[in-house]
């Protein structure tokens, strides 16, 4: 008979969300005996071991703060200079594109990471802490119920072993290794379609246009190519990261409707693509060393369920994925293993876990719901510099003064707090439900309209540089702040809609200006 090894936490997945998970568990808790259990071999290859290379502000703070890696961060990977899109066709010179950003950043550091190094780099930490790593195996009959949670494990070298854990963790990624053995797959109402590939060149949009005044718009001059930079369409966007390696990453991402208009199966018919519809990335990208190439449909799915009360567990993309806009995969990282580091905190301590355990599903859901909802028939917009203009602001502010501001204040593992604030959270979600209706009936047209080298800074939205502030401001406990900050949000909803009439004007009142500055002027140029 097989000698089951016996372990109090297995991870199945040693990539960033079981990496980050075993390093938080071990941190508070040093004699858990943690196994992860890894396909890859360490160290995996940089520049092409995955994408997710953005972070934003949960995610950065999570691994920042929570984890203890700013050196790391501030050695090895970007500073990114926020989220920036353009809007143009491809007969014009680049500064004739608009330009939806900001001169200068805001005050939360976030990253382009190069995620071989960071993976790579955890790997390192959490083996001196102690956890056990097994790398270059792999696993199957994953077997899950109150008395047990077993996963067999093949090494490389044929000989399989099978492991039990007091918890089991899927952090595995698209493999769904609970998904599939509990039936816990969910499809949802957002269909979108990726691609992409690493150049091994360090691409500077800076470097598109020579108009001084263009080059002057930021604060810092030739700082464009450390954002993440989004060449947008109707129901599409192009990705441009940059990483520390010297690489660039270049993703396409599309709705149903874009992604059927042309044949992206091959490398050669997707820079075919871009040569016609972007011509200044193909030509900055022409004669590199193109590092890989992959191509997945319906990459969007959800999941019944992410924890459980008998000692189970989902984290990362095994469990959600909304899209890859806004680089929300750290941010569901963090949550989903803030949630689970909580779990088995309090099972150790001998505590009835069942009701948190719910709570915490029931908390994730909303966050995940609340996210996809940005998506969801809202692709056929992304071309349309109006709505978009809007959208970013929107969606920052939400992000920031609802999502943020609740991981940032350590709210989401305080049940009684969060039962405090459920009012305000339901007021909150109701406006984001209007305004993102709004946004779909707008994006419904694929409206694209006419380039005029417009630049619309949201550094310059007073509301938006509020919303940041009050995350690092220590004095300020989500109690007091997230009232306040639904009220702006209130204010702002009326707003944002009232500007994606086609009849809007450009009558500025002081109560708009206080929260938006004079951004109207830029929406409706």
């Amino acid at each position: 008979m097989q000698k089951v090894i016996e372990k109090d936490v297995v991870i199945a997945g040693g990539g960033l969300a079981g990496l980050t998970l075993a390093h938080q568990l071990k941190n508070s808790t040093p004699e858990l005996d943690i196994l992860v259990l890894e396909k890859n071999r360490f160290p995996i290859p940089e520049k092409t071991a995955k994408v997710g290379e953005s972070t934003v502000e949960i995610g950065s703070r999570y691994l920042n703060h929570t984890l203890g890696l700013k050196e790391h961060f501030n050695d090895r990977h970007l500073r990114k200079h926020g989220l920036r899109c353009f809007f143009g066709t491809p007969q014009q010179d680049f500064s004739d594109y608009d330009e939806l950003g900001v001169s200068q950043l805001f005050g939360i550091p976030t990253y382009q990471i190069d995620r071989g190094a960071i993976e790579n780099h955890l790997q390192s930490i959490v083996k001196d802490q102690g956890v056990e790593v097994w790398d270059g195996v792999e696993t199957s009959d994953l077997a899950v119920s109150r008395s047990e949670k077993t996963i067999s494990v093949a090494q490389a070298e044929g000989e399989k072993q099978r492991v039990s854990g007091k918890w089991m963790i899927d952090a595995a990624g698209r493999r769904a290794l609970m998904k599939d053995s509990l039936g816990l797959a969910q499809d949802n109402d957002h269909k979108g379609n990726a691609l992409w590939f690493r150049v091994d060149r360090q691409i500077k949009i800076d470097e598109w246009s020579n108009d001084q005044e263009w080059q002057a718009r930021t604060e810092q001059s030739n700082t464009r190519w450390l954002s993440t930079n989004h060449l947008m369409g109707p129901g599409y966007w192009v990705w441009i990261i940059p990483l520390d390696n010297g690489a660039t990453s270049i993703g396409i991402v599309m709705d149903d409707e874009a992604f059927a208009s042309h044949d992206f199966s091959t490398l050669d018919s997707t820079l075919f693509w871009l040569e016609k519809h972007h011509p200044q990335c193909a030509d900055a990208i022409a004669g590199a060393d193109i590092l890989d190439y992959v191509v997945i449909n319906d990459y969007s799915h959800s999941c019944k369920q992410m924890f459980s009360e008998q000692g189970w567990g989902v984290t990362g993309e095994s469990g959600v994925f909304a899209d890859p806009f806004y680089s929300p995969g750290s941010d569901f990282i963090a949550l989903n293993n803030t949630f689970l580091h909580d779990l088995i905190g309090r099972w150790r301590q001998g505590q009835d876990i069942r009701f948190h355990s719910r709570l915490y599903q029931s908390m994730n859901q909303s966050f995940f719901d609340s996210t996809l909802s940005l998506y969801t028939g809202e692709y056929g917009g992304f071309g349309d510099r109006r709505m978009m203009s809007l959208k970013l602001v929107w969606d920052y502010a939400y992000y920031w003064g609802v999502l943020s501001l609740l991981f940032f204040k350590s709210a989401i593992t305080d049940p009684d707090l969060m039962r405090q604030l459920n009012p305000v959270l339901r007021e909150a979600q109701s406006l984001n439900q209007s305004v993102q209706a709004a946004f779909r009936k707008r994006a419904a047209q694929r409206l694209v309209l006419p380039a005029e080298g417009i630049f619309m800074n949201q550094y310059n939205v007073p509301c938006l540089r509020h919303f940041n502030k009050v995350l690092d401001d220590q004095n300020l406990g989500a109690q007091s702040a997230l009232p306040d900050n639904v009220v702006l949000l209130a204010r702002l909803s009326q707003y944002v809609q009232a500007m994606l009439d086609d009849n809007a004007k450009l009558v500025i009142c002081d109560d708009e200006r206080e929260l938006l500055g004079d951004y109207r002027h830029c929406v409706l140029a």
